[in-house]
């Protein structure tokens, strides 16, 4: 798994999939909903580790750092504070595997989680954004410029296989 510059074209890409979110919002779509429906926003380019019911969990294909994971609710929230208190609890067990899953195979220091459900029209998400050994610590890795994750295939089937044989029983 690598994470390079951005080249015109990713940035191209990039601009349109905000300007895209961007309208769906100003029109009073969730963006996350509508990606569920079609698939166009943040299509699945082999980059899903994870996915039952309740949540999709993928690498971001422009991450802020290498292995950036989004965790997605399949049902609307618009934060946090709608959140079940049981999905909560299931977020938080496939996340632990996933951040265990950082550490074991992209070598991980920390991984720092967050959910940043701003704007109009938004959907409830985790991130979880591994801090490799050498790069800066804190909140700087929050607002690292994006690069474009590549070489990515071998790495998203060692998560798929490790989070396979996990069973994350449901509101358990």
């Amino acid at each position: 798994m690598f994470v390079k510059r951005l080249d015109k074209e990713d940035e191209l890409l990039l601009v349109h999939r905000r300007k895209v979110i961007r309208d769906y919002q100003e029109n009073g779509i969730c963006f996350s909903c509508q990606n569920f429906i079609s698939g166009d926003i943040f299509p699945d380019d082999g980059l899903v580790i994870y996915e039952d019911e309740l949540v999709r969990c993928q690498f971001e294909k422009f991450p802020r750092a290498t292995g950036q994971t989004i965790i997605v609710s399949k049902l609307h929230y618009e934060d946090i504070s709608e959140m079940p208190i049981d999905l909560g609890t299931h977020i938080l067990k496939i996340s632990n595997a996933i951040i265990k899953l950082h550490k074991e195979i992209l070598g991980a220091e920390k991984v720092y989680m967050c959910t940043i459900c701003d704007g109009k029209r938004n959907h409830l998400h985790f991130q979880l954004l591994p801090r490799l050994k050498g790069e800066t610590i804190g909140y700087q890795n929050f607002v690292r410029e994006e690069g474009v994750l590549t070489d990515y295939q071998e790495t998203t089937d060692l998560y798929r296989e490790a989070l396979k044989s996990i069973k994350f029983n449901v509101f358990e």
